[in-house]
């Protein structure tokens, strides 16, 4: 099956999770800055919703991040890598 990368993050008391390639050149978003809910990348600047992936940036209507449910079982955190789903955002 190949294998993924995901980057986990905590905001407002839930963890997300989300594709840990950042969809404008490729780059990891494991280190960017979460604020407001919103992931930027540290490369570039692109911004995505952790709730829904949703691309942010003004740069034209472009897809989302995949992202995946998560939840936590004692110390084991899991996220189900058969749900995530990608979204992307129709022109209005």
């Amino acid at each position: 099956m190949g294998e993924r990368s995901i980057a986990i993050f905590y905001v407002d008391g839930e963890l997300r999770a989300v594709e840990n390639q950042c969809l404008h050149v490729g780059n990891p978003l494991d280190d960017g800055n979460v604020a407001d809910g919103c992931l930027t990348c540290p490369w570039h600047g692109w911004r995505y919703d952790l709730r829904t992936g949703e691309h942010l940036t003004i740069f034209g209507r472009r897809k989302g991040l995949r992202t995946y449910p998560v939840r936590v079982d004692g110390d084991t955190v899991l996220i189900d890598v058969d749900e995530g789903r990608s979204v992307s955002r129709q022109p209005t």
